[in-house]
């Protein structure tokens, strides 16, 4: 008995010491404070990170040209990056099959509000785009893009007429692939291309983009201010609360600043071991060291304070979010990537691109008035040589004695119909046939011609046009359909050709009276069998270097017989080098009632040396009208644009 009394007095000592240790344990208790700051939603790829500018490039099938034009204006511009027509430093090359059209599909749904069946008819295709994107020589991914689309034709109430239209369009379609021809609206092969296109612009931006979010993050601050903790959390507190309200997209948490708090955080965790009774001081800190770790990219330390925080069984939660949110994010080793200077350096790209732009923009536009000065005067030169030219032309058909050898100019004149007919002249009219050798091809011109004004339509079989309109030049193909075709404005050296055509005698008789006084009398030459006077005019020019050079060579032989035209020829060299001659040979001279039974040729040989090589031609006028009927609307190229065919 003695025994146990002792026994009971120790047992109840040791409980009162447990029990007062217990209570002696401080309690501790705190307040979630929550922060909202930007960051960068980041590309896996972490070698673009200091890539801004990406450029798409394309390889389209046959028909789809157009596609491709809209393509490079309206997709392809990946979040975070700045779109480069040609120099991007990420490269995306897309190749796009043609659209394979499948079927035609009639779909049902029920409008409640209007109590009926609604019906919409599509069509069905399978697309096929082969994507590879690259940065600098390393192919970042290949993935090809497969899947069906479709494109709604019509939509309404009546099923029987959603048949018919579905029919129609069907037939259309397959008569479209059938024949290679996609030019028609509303095949839908445009649409699908378009709708892949999307696709792949929302696979790029989720594999490359980069974004700005703004993250909400969860610290808990200490309230018990007797808690012997206190103090040094505060701090904490203090210093993490301070670098939170200044954390931009180009500037995160300071890493060195926050150390010795992180260190002293990881103490208390030796401190105060995993127990209930230390529950609430472990949440505290666990949440706070996993939450500052993650914000600071340290995947390693943000996943073990994170996974304690779960072990902590407070709200495990909290630790499972901070998990989860690690395991989404690419991480990168020794850097931090969720606070750069992207953005800025895109915004200051981005600027520095606009001011370029602008300059160019108001370059292009000083250019534009410079070209309009110019242009101003070079018409109003252009016309006055016009009117000089018209002046000159008929000062020497009224004082032919006063020319350069007037004898044979006379001769000349005569033999065309005489100065008072020539003078006469204002408006004619050629059709004429042209057959090539090795050429069955048909071809045939057309040509109105006034002393300002000169058109040409040609059929090859294609319709060409030429019009001189005053001091201007423009041409038309027809060869050139759809959206993009336009009149051409032509050149200075192509308006100094065409602009003898307004010359009507020269027009009629390729006689160039312009150049008669500058015309040196050679010695006689042999011509098609025929004996001819041989007259030479030599142009030259200076060249850089201020040395004399060959510009034109031109030479015409006329008849010592019966002083018709038997041929010219021209040779033009390009820096003193022979680039263009040209031959005619003029034949079966036929007297024109209009022209008082003055004779012109009506077959005409040419010969051509020029960069395409040699070409030989005849034409045959089959129609000439001197003074014909027809208004000057017909110079206007506004009548001939969409018309005229």
């Amino acid at each position: 008995m003695a025994f146990f009394l002792p026994m009971k007095k120790t047992l109840l000592l040791i409980a009162l010491l447990v029990i007062g240790s217990i209570q002696a344990q401080e309690k501790i208790s705190s307040k979630t404070k929550k922060f909202k700051i930007p960051v960068i939603r980041y590309s896996e790829f972490q070698a673009l990170d200091n890539v801004l500018t990406q450029t798409a490039f394309y390889q389209m099938e046959k028909g789809l040209q157009e596609e491709e034009t809209n393509l490079k204006k309206h997709y392809f511009n990946i979040n975070g990056f700045i779109k480069d027509p040609v120099n991007g430093k990420l490269k995306l090359y897309l190749t796009f099959a043609m659209p394979r059209y499948t079927q035609m599909n009639i779909d049902s749904t029920f409008d409640k509000k209007e109590n009926k069946w609604v019906y919409s008819a599509r069509s069905n295709y399978l697309t096929n785009v082969k994507l590879d994107v690259k940065y600098g020589d390393k192919i970042l991914l290949t993935k090809d893009f497969g899947g069906s689309e479709s494109y709604s034709i019509s939509v309404g109430s009546s099923l029987g007429s959603m048949k018919v239209a579905a029919s129609e369009n069907d037939k259309k379609i397959r008569t479209a692939v059938k024949e290679s021809d996609y030019s028609s609206v509303g095949l839908g092969f445009d649409n699908v291309i378009y709708q892949a296109a999307g696709r792949i612009q929302e696979f790029l931006d989720y594999k490359f983009g980069y974004t700005t979010d703004v993250s909400k993050e969860r610290f808990e601050f200490v309230t018990t201010k007797g808690h012997s903790e206190y103090k040094q959390m505060l701090a904490f507190e203090t210093e993490i609360t301070a670098q939170m309200e200044k954390v931009t997209l180009e500037k995160g948490l300071d890493e060195k600043l926050l150390a010795p708090h992180l260190l002293y955080l990881e103490s208390l965790l030796v401190k105060y071991p995993l127990s209930p009774a230390n529950e609430d001081i472990r949440f505290i800190v666990t949440n706070n060291l996993a939450e500052t770790y993650f914000l600071l990219e340290n995947k390693e330390k943000a996943l073990q304070y994170a996974n304690l925080l779960i072990e902590n069984d407070k709200l495990d939660s909290r630790g499972s979010t901070i998990v989860e949110r690690v395991n989404r994010a690419n991480f990168v080793d020794k850097k931090i990537r969720n606070h750069t200077t992207r953005f800025a350096d895109l915004k200051k790209l981005g600027l520095k691109i606009a001011e370029e732009k602008e300059e160019l923009r108001l370059a292009f536009f000083e250019k534009i008035d410079r070209q309009e000065a110019d242009w101003n005067i070079e018409k109003e030169n252009r016309a006055a040589a016009l009117e000089k030219s018209k002046i000159q032309r008929e000062n020497m058909l009224d004082s032919i004695a006063y020319q350069s050898n007037p004898d044979l100019l006379a001769k000349i004149i005569a033999n065309l119909g005489g100065s008072d007919v020539l003078k006469k002249v204002e408006k004619t009219h050629l059709i004429s046939k042209l057959t090539l050798e090795e050429s069955n091809i048909p071809q045939t011109e057309e040509r109105w011609a006034t002393t300002t004004n000169y058109l040409l339509k040609k059929k090859m079989p294609e319709t060409y046009y030429e019009i001189v309109n005053g001091p201007e030049a423009w041409s038309h193909n027809d060869r050139e359909s759809g959206v993009e075709a336009k009149w051409a404005k032509l050149p200075m050296y192509t308006y100094g050709n065409l602009s003898t055509n307004l010359d009507p005698v020269n027009f009629l008789t390729f006689f160039r009276m312009d150049l008669w006084n500058k015309l040196e009398l050679q010695q006689d030459e042999m011509v098609d069998g025929r004996l001819c006077y041989h007259f030479n005019y030599f142009e030259k020019t200076l060249n850089a270097s201020n040395r004399t050079i060959p510009k034109t060579d031109y030479h015409l032989f006329v008849d010592k017989e019966n002083f018709s035209i038997v041929a010219t020829e021209r040779t033009e060299f390009d820096d003193g080098n022979k680039s263009f001659f040209e031959r005619k040979l003029f034949k079966d001279y036929r007297p024109v009632a209009a022209l008082n039974s003055g004779k012109i040729p009506h077959k005409i040989n040419y010969e051509i040396e020029d960069f395409y090589g040699d070409t030989f031609y005849q034409e045959s006028r089959e129609k000439v009208e001197v003074n014909a009927v027809f208004g000057n609307r017909i110079f206007m190229k506004e009548v001939y644009f969409g018309g005229f065919k």
